[in-house]
């Protein structure tokens, strides 16, 4: 009788293959074009495959809805947002003409496509995602507010401002920069302004803020 020889365990199998992220990226730029195009509700998911020239399986094997796949093209888009709040530029000596580079950089920014199409589809689709709307403004307006106050309040720290209450400084200077030249872009009754009817905006506010907060 011969020993029992016991035979070689068998190789665990792998878990499935991983996701293959160049079609992930590009189904979620396609989802991003159409729902930025005709909102959540007139897309589906089988226009998000023909877009991005895969199979409907493909998409439903990395997003199980396509309320999952609109929160992560939201979660990619206001992460962008954020990243692009890092790159605006900090004050400089000349209180005038830094709050004017700033204030230049920042409407620019908030102009940008990407930032009005998130504004925009989160508009109509924020009550029905108020976690996602919570992380655009953490990461969008709230964040933009925090990041001038900061700015402000280091200028105020060096003299050249006296600020009272920054927060209200903040907000004041923010919408005067922005005023109805952002709206009307926003809203899309106007196209995207010059850089010479963006300085004449941006410096008017500066000078009025300068009256108000500014130590001569």
């Amino acid at each position: 009788m011969t020993d029992f020889q016991p035979t070689s365990p068998q190789p665990k199998r792998r878990a499935g293959r991983p996701k293959d992220m160049a079609k992930r990226n590009a189904m979620m730029d396609a989802a991003a074009c159409l729902f930025f195009r005709y909102g959540l509700e007139g897309v589906t998911m089988e226009a998000v495959a023909r877009e991005a020239g895969v199979s409907k399986v493909t998409v439903y094997g990395h997003f199980v809805t396509k309320e999952a796949l609109f929160g992560s093209v939201i979660r990619r888009e206001t992460e962008t947002i954020r990243r692009g709040l890092d790159k605006l530029p900090d004050t400089h000596e000349g209180v005038r003409q830094s709050l004017i580079d700033v204030g230049m950089s920042l409407v620019h920014f908030l102009l940008e496509p990407h930032v009005l199409a998130v504004e925009r589809v989160m508009n109509t689709q924020g009550e029905q995602h108020p976690e996602l709307l919570q992380a655009f403004f953490e990461a969008g307006p709230w964040a933009t507010k925090q990041w001038l106050q900061e700015k402000l309040e280091v200028l105020a720290q060096t003299g050249h401002l006296t600020l009272g209450v920054p927060t209200l400084a903040a907000n004041q200077l923010c919408s005067m920069w922005q005023g109805m030249l952002v709206t009307e872009v926003r809203m899309g009754v106007r196209h995207l302004p010059s850089d010479e009817e963006l300085h004449h905006q941006v410096s008017s506010a500066v000078d009025v803020f300068l009256a108000a907060y500014g130590n001569t």
